[in-house]
């Protein structure tokens, strides 16, 4: 029965690693037509623009680059915004500089609104992306004209002197594993979307 159950295992990861190489491959195939790239002081950098009205900096999260701002910015198209959504250091085709740091993305963002021509633009940082829309708004405030945080990947500090809220190993190495596995975010979003996966049967929002 293990032996069985072992096998049955071994193909199913077979099977569900086959559909992710096609789908990686589909995405790979689509995704450099969606966007441009600038030459800024600061570097290449990946964007997309969609809509028309006023300016959102939308940066992404862990799971994507350019694409899933676009994603996420969807509504604000509809609600008649310029959404531009550009892909962080070390995703797609923007360069992983020496200094990937959050300052330094800020200043990016900076970068990539001055190659634009835009004075300033309201910014969202969703997840991993908050970092530097907030370093954004503290460093280049003249620049933002209004900032949203979306589930965002910061540190709380510590009220009245008590020390800074840490996040437990387990859930940092179990947060490091699986953002730096394509296969195992795949396999997240795929569970996520699966009917059932919610109280309500649906999928994820």
């Amino acid at each position: 029965m293990l032996i069985l159950a072992g096998l049955a295992g071994t193909g199913i990861v077979a099977i569900a690693y086959a559909r992710y190489r096609s789908d990686m491959r589909r995405a790979y195939e689509r995704l450099p037509s969606g966007s441009r790239i600038a030459d800024t002081r600061c570097g290449r950098i990946e964007y997309a623009v969609a809509g028309e009205g006023a300016p959102v900096l939308l940066v992404h999260g862990a799971g994507g680059g350019y694409d899933q701002g676009l994603e996420f910015g969807e509504p604000l198209v509809q609600a008649g915004l310029r959404v531009i959504a550009m892909s962080r250091f070390g995703y797609l085709r923007t360069p992983l500089p020496a200094d990937g740091s959050a300052s330094a993305q800020a200043d990016a963002h900076a970068c990539l609104l001055d190659a634009l021509g835009l004075r300033s633009a309201a910014v969202i940082g969703a997840s991993a992306g908050a970092p530097s829309a907030m370093q954004f708004a503290l460093r280049h405030p003249e620049r933002c004209s209004a900032m949203v945080l979306l589930v965002p990947a910061a540190y709380a500090p510590g009220v009245a002197g008590e020390p800074s809220l840490q996040t437990p190993a387990w859930t940092e190495f179990l947060m490091n594993t699986a953002l730096r596995s394509d296969f195992l975010f795949w396999v997240a979003t795929r569970l996520a979307r699966a009917p059932g996966a919610h109280p309500t049967g649906g999928g994820s929002t």
